[in-house]
């Protein structure tokens, strides 16, 4: 029995029996993705991990055909052979899991990339983590929005401020990183075609105040073992903010690119220190300007209570806006 017999009928024809059932983790960013990803998905031996745009080969293939856009490049051929080949090599003792949380990362696909995954994986369950909108916003910008990229010279790589980076994001929603955190509409997608049966969903504030039951309810959706799940999760997380001396320094480099050709020719051991030093001290503060907190509030509030109400989470007891 082999996890290829997950391909739908109508996508390839099967005559195996049913293997255990497929499971799609299609974000949201900053979640807790990346850990899930590094520490469980990748690395438990119940597992076996699915098309990962940061992986190479089939992998980086499978994201690449869902990420197409319909009726310019997409290649419908592509994308099943590369789902194939990937479950060819799924043992029947694994569990397959498509973790990436690319997949509702730009709004204005997220629709054409769930009725692609449906097509072939209808029977598949689905597994979302989400956070406190006010809190993803802040990380988002901190890791990927502060520094301007996609554009042209000499705008490329040049640091934002929060605030204009905000009023940016706000003047394209919902197509920008605060449509993604509007978790609702993404979450009714997939519910929409899958079944509202089919749907998980985990908090990332959950994970930080019990790390033994979030691992426990983990386990039982994706169906593995929990010891090992709780011993591969604990104490495990990645992307912490940066520090303010790098914010500042990464700052001063980008505006002042002969800076780094200075750099690139200290001795290693001079770079390494001068490394250490800026990956020491403070972490980076993101405080949002006033009236944010409200403005963001309210803009999340309806989406959140619709979710309280059909999947009983606890939002309000984690602070999101309901």
């Amino acid at each position: 029995m082999e996890c290829s017999s997950l391909l739908s009928d109508s996508c390839e024809p099967s005559l195996q029996p049913a293997s255990p059932s497929m499971i799609i983790h299609p974000g949201f960013i900053k979640t807790g993705t990346t850990s899930l990803q590094d520490f469980l998905i990748f690395a438990h031996p119940q597992i076996h991990a699915v098309g990962h745009p940061h992986r190479p080969g089939v992998d980086a293939r499978i994201a690449h055909a869902l990420r197409r856009t319909e009726g310019f490049d997409d290649d419908p051929e592509a994308l099943r052979s590369a789902l194939a080949m990937s479950l060819d090599a799924c043992s029947s003792d694994r569990v397959p899991v498509l973790s990436d949380e690319g997949l509702t990362g730009v709004p204005q696909l997220t629709t054409t990339i769930a009725r692609r995954l449906h097509q072939h994986f209808p029977q598949a369950r689905i597994l979302f983590t989400i956070r406190r909108q006010q809190d993803m916003i802040r990380s988002f910008y901190g890791r990927h929005g502060r520094v301007l990229v996609n554009t042209p010279s000499p705008y490329k790589d040049r640091h934002v401020s929060f605030s204009a980076w905000l009023e940016h994001a706000w003047d394209n929603r919902p197509n920008d990183v605060l449509g993604v955190a509007d978790y609702a509409r993404s979450i009714e997608i997939y519910r929409a075609l899958f079944g509202e049966e089919r749907i998980a969903i985990l908090l990332l504030e959950e994970w930080t105040a019990d790390e033994t039951a979030f691992a426990n309810r983990l386990s039982s959706i994706l169906g593995v073992d929990a010891a090992t799940t709780q011993q591969l999760l604990t104490r495990r997380h990645t992307h912490a903010q940066e520090t303010s001396r790098y914010v500042r320094y990464d700052r001063l480099r980008k505006h002042f690119p002969a800076a780094n050709r200075l750099a690139a020719r200290m001795p290693a051991g001079l770079r390494a220190l001068g490394g250490g030093f800026l990956q020491r001290g403070n972490r980076q503060r993101i405080e949002f300007p006033p009236g944010w907190q409200e403005k963001l509030e309210d803009l999340y509030r309806a989406g959140n209570r619709q979710l309280i109400e059909r999947y009983d989470l606890p939002l309000r007891e984690h602070g999101y806006a309901a």
